[in-house]
């Protein structure tokens, strides 16, 4: 699995990096980057200041209270409107724009005064109201298939578009919505440049012919292509005309935002001052936005300096108020409602700050921080689409990495760390450069998705190496062992727990020459056949293989208490290793291996046993030692299974006969050993004559009647010459004959070798 690991790591890195890119193309998203992502930046950044010289004059209920006015600010006497135009005038402004619609005629007199006022002020712009009509479309049958939605602008009666020195509309939403962009050019009225774009020319008036001679310089067709007067400084109205074809310009010609700005950085100081060029390179930057922007809002409502109507148009009656009127000069004044709440005007939006003063921010409050987002050329800016997709597919990528390559509580607080170090720098971008990083898809999106997808990976792969050491452990542990160590390894205690069982030892003959006559390889492949012929009777009848040395094996089956049904799956499984080894021997000839068995039962501690950072688990025990010396008591006796009479229990299915007690090497307490008689040897002895001869002779070597038990014996060698356990007990009758045993004899023989 682990070299299929980078393949499926670059896919997943891949996989979540592109979710990144695709994600951030929907609209769900994008509206949450905006709801939430661009919100919280807002929310820490708190308040900043807004530019000094723009000035909200404010319609609010306070104004309507002081003079006595109705709510309905359209039926306010236009000669009000007319004396705060002249107020303004007075203070040498540098441009009003007027958020009120001015469609229908009031009384002739106010309406000229009105009209006057901005005729004399030269600077006035009022806002266009947009008229939305659905124009059906019919196929070539008549029949109405669809319809387009046509925007139409609906200016001011005559008399006041004849005195504004211009019209533009600030198309905002109908109902009370989240506020985040603005238009600047609304292409559905062929790109007509709105309220704040053409206030901020009007505003920058002085530094635009500057403009159109900077950009003359790096565009030699500019003038033919905006059909300018040959000489001469631009007037307003003919600068207002003249947005809409450089807009187009603009368009055509996308190198001429960057020319004109490294033109004008190479400006000399004393040629240009750098209010001037701090204007022109705002107007390069307008021209070179998209035709909507984001608002990059200074705090909540009233954030931007604000001056109450009423005081505005008394302030000749308040010499404090006429002072601070001073401050005025050069200002750039936006005119209109304020307060959201005093009449239901469908003009308040919420925003970030909405929260603090409970207060919506209202449309001229809206177009003034547009006027000063493009005075400060600041605005809030998204990341380039190319840089976007790179960075959120790079993210993405690097999430994923470190989920795999790490363990899971490293990854999760790597990634933890690595969100917050990426979020501290989208804010400190906000903060100082008014760039937008993406928040919502790298942070809440792919962070999860990473980590999820880095858990479920390291799960799979953890299950499938348990699978695999369980897989392995079971060669050679028993599987409820296995499977406590698959899921905790602190499992591996030293010591185990008593158990009854039955333990079986193998051993075969003529491994040592073998050993020494085969190569290393030749004689492993020739074991592991063996092994082969000895495990599959182990494994059928229940058996747990617990040791392989050389060409040993030892097996064990375990109850709880004495039982009968594991003492006959260990002699059966004697008998068909036997029968399996008799196969074996055929096909391999001369590399036959003969094999001895001996059984023992009784009980046992089974565990882990070792010190230090080596354990086995294997059974300890006197029944290991005695079913060992068992085994080796074949090579005295010449049979091939051994067992003793814990193993033999009444209910045996298969032929045993006893062969005699002995006592082994080291120890003594006696055993009383019988042979299990393979089915071949049944067949063989079948009236059983062998049998008694046998054990009459048994009974009389056990009485110390050696000669009798000689004859008894030879009996046996006349029908089976190659009866081991005979030959065994007439060599024992010779040697007692020349040297009685010592003491009182027990029948019992002692055994001086393993």
């Amino acid at each position: 699995m682990f070299h299929r690991q980078p393949v499926v790591l670059y896919c997943l890195c891949m996989g979540v990096g592109l979710l990144g890119v695709l994600c951030s193309m929907l609209p769900l998203f994008t509206d949450a980057e905006e709801n939430l992502g661009l919100h919280l930046l807002y929310r820490l950044r708190g308040p900043v200041k807004a530019p000094a010289d723009i000035v909200v004059v404010a319609i609010d209920s306070e104004s309507a209270s002081a003079l006595n006015m109705p709510l309905d600010p359209h039926q306010w006497p236009r000669m009000l409107h007319s004396q705060m135009i002249d107020q303004l005038t007075r203070q040498h402004v540098a441009v009003v724009a007027v958020d009120l619609l001015f469609q229908t005629p009031q009384d002739k007199a106010n309406d000229h005064a009105l009209a006057g006022a901005m005729r004399s002020a030269g600077n006035v712009i009022l806002t266009q109201a947009i008229d939305r009509q659905a124009m059906p479309l019919f196929d070539k049958n008549g029949v109405r298939t669809t319809h387009v939605m046509i925007e139409r602008l609906v200016s001011a009666i005559p008399i006041f578009a004849d005195a504004a020195i211009g019209q533009a509309p600030f198309p905002l939403p109908k109902i009370p919505i989240k506020l985040n962009q603005f238009w600047c050019f609304r292409s559905a009225s062929g790109n007509k440049p709105t309220l704040p774009v053409v206030a901020f020319h009007i505003y920058a008036k002085d530094a635009f012919d500057d403009f159109i001679d900077l950009l003359a310089d790096v565009d030699e067709h500019l003038a033919d292509a905006l059909a300018m007067p040959d000489e001469g400084r631009v007037d307003i109205q003919t600068m207002i005309q003249l947005i809409q074809p450089l807009r187009a310009r603009f368009e055509d010609d996308a190198t001429l935002v960057p020319r004109a700005l490294d033109r004008l950085e190479h400006y000399p100081i004393k040629t240009m001052p750098p209010r001037t060029k701090d204007l022109i390179r705002s107007l390069l930057l307008l021209y070179a936005s998209g035709n909507s922007r984001y608002l990059n809002f200074y705090g909540p409502p009233g954030n931007i300096r604000t001056i109450s109507y009423h005081r505005l148009v008394n302030a000749s009656t308040s010499p404090q108020a006429h002072e601070n009127l001073k401050t005025l000069k050069g200002a750039a004044v936006f005119v209109g409602q304020t307060d959201s709440n005093w009449i239901k005007t469908h003009d308040g939006f919420y925003t970030a700050f909405s929260g603090d003063s409970a207060q919506d921010i209202s449309g001229v409050e809206i177009a003034a921080t547009a006027f000063a987002n493009l005075l400060e050329g600041k605005g809030v800016f998204l990341l380039k689409p190319v840089g976007a997709l790179i960075l959120l597919f790079g993210w993405g990528a690097l999430l994923v990495w470190i989920s795999f390559y790490f363990p899971t509580t490293f990854s999760v607080t790597g990634l933890i760390l690595l969100n917050g170090v990426y979020f501290y720098i989208a804010f400190v971008q906000f903060q100082t450069r008014c760039t937008w990083f993406p928040l919502v898809v790298p942070i809440l999106l792919q962070t999860p998705v990473a980590c999820i997808t880095g858990l479920i990976y390291k799960n799979r792969r953890g299950m499938a190496e348990r699978k695999n050491i369980r897989e392995a452990f079971g060669y050679y542990l028993p599987d409820d062992v296995v499977d406590r160590l698959s899921t905790n390894l602190k499992a591996l205690n030293l010591g185990g727990q008593v158990f009854y069982g039955v333990c079986l030892f193998t051993d075969a003959q003529n491994y040592t020459s073998l050993s020494e006559s085969m190569d290393p390889a030749s004689l492993t492949d020739l074991m592991n056949t063996y092994y082969a012929a000895i495990f599959e009777p182990i494994k059928a009848n229940g058996g747990l293989v617990l040791q392989v040395v050389g060409d040993s094996v030892m097996a064990l089956w375990t109850a709880l208490e004495p039982n009968n049904e594991i003492k006959f799956a260990a002699c059966k499984t004697a008998v068909e290793i036997i029968s399996a080894v008799d196969q074996f021997n055929r096909r391999v000839g001369r590399h036959a291996m003969p094999t001895r068995i001996g059984i023992h039962a009784g009980d046992m501690l089974l565990g882990n046993i070792g010190a230090m950072n080596h354990f086995e688990y294997r059974p300890v025990g006197d029944i290991v030692n005695t079913a060992s010396r068992l085994e080796g008591l074949n090579k005295f006796l010449g049979t091939n299974v051994l067992v003793s009479r814990d193993v033999i229990s009444q209910d045996n299915r298969l032929p045993a006969r006893s062969v005699g007690r002995f006592v082994f090497k080291g120890k003594s307490r006696p055993v009383h050993v019988y042979e299990l008689l393979t089915p071949n040897r049944v067949v063989m002895e079948r009236k059983k004559v062998v049998d008694r001869l046998f054990a009459s002779g048994l009974v009389a070597f056990q009485r110390g009647q050696w000669d009798d038990a000689n004859h008894w014996f030879h009996k046996v060698l006349r029908i089976d010459p190659a009866n081991g356990p005979s030959l065994f007990y007439i060599e024992q009758c010779r040697n007692f004959k020349h040297q009685p045993p010592d003491g009182v004899w027990s029948g019992v023989v002692r055994l001086h070798e393993k």
